[in-house]
C-alpha cells in the first residue's frame, strides 16, 4: 500500500473543513465533491478497476453534497459517512447473524483460498488465520456502528473540528483499539 492510497477519501473531508474555514460551505462542499470525484477517476486510472465500496462512497458523497447544497445545510455532507458506516456495520451482522458465513471468511474463501499461504506467515495456522477473521467479522460491525452513531452524533452537535477529528483520525484510533481487542480475544 502506497501514501496514496492512505489518503483516499480522507482528502475530501479535510478539504472540506479547511475550505469551510476559509470560504463558503458551499464552496467547501462542491471543492470536497470534486476532490471525491477525481480520487475515483485516480483509482480506476492507478488500480485498473474499482470496487462496489469506493462506488458507493462516492456516490454518496455526491447525493449528501448534492442535497447540502440544494438545502443550505452542511449537515447532509457531514452525516454521509455515518451513513456508510451503518451500511457496512449491517453488512458485517447480515454475513455472520442472518447467513451464518463472517464476511471475512467468506472473503479470504472467494479471493484468497488457494492463495492463502502467500498472505499469512508460515508460522501461523490457517485455523488460527480463520478463527481470527470469524472474531474479527461478529466484532468489527459493532466498532463501526459506534463510529457511525459517534459520527452523526458529532455532525448535529459539535462543532465541524470535532467532527472532523471523530471522523477520521478517531475512526483509525478506533480500529487500532479494536485489533488489539480482538487480538487478545482471539489469544485466549
Amino acid at each position: 500500500m502506497d501514501i496514496n492510497t492512505f489518503f483516499i477519501g480522507i482528502l475530501p473531508v479535510i478539504v472540506f473543513v479547511v475550505l469551510d474555514s476559509i470560504t463558503t460551505k458551499k464552496s467547501a462542499i462542491i471543492s470536497a465533491v470534486v476532490l471525491a470525484f477525481g480520487e475515483f477517476l485516480f483509482t480506476i486510472i492507478k488500480y485498473h478497476t474499482i470496487d462496489e465500496l469506493t462506488v458507493l462512497s462516492v456516490a454518496l458523497v455526491v447525493v449528501f453534497g448534492w442535497l447540502s447544497i440544494k438545502k443550505g445545510n452542511d449537515i447532509y455532507f457531514k452525516i454521509q459517512p455515518a451513513i456508510l458506516g451503518l451500511f457496512f456495520s449491517a453488512s458485517f451482522f447480515f454475513f455472520y447473524y442472518i447467513l451464518d458465513k463472517p464476511l471475512f471468511n467468506f472473503m479470504v474463501e472467494k479471493y484468497l483460498d488457494n492463495d492463502i499461504g502467500k498472505y499469512i506467515p508460515a508460522n501461523i495456522p490457517k485455523e488460527y488465520f480463520m478463527e481470527m477473521m470469524r472474531i474479527m467479522s461478529r466484532d468489527l460491525g459493532w466498532w463501526i456502528l459506534f463510529h457511525a452513531l459517534l459520527t452523526a452524533y458529532a455532525a448535529f452537535r459539535m462543532s465541524k473540528w470535532w467532527w472532523f477529528f471523530i471522523r477520521v483520525p478517531f475512526f483509525y484510533i478506533l480500529l487500532f483499539i479494536g485489533m488489539l481487542f480482538e487480538q487478545r480475544v482471539v489469544m485466549q
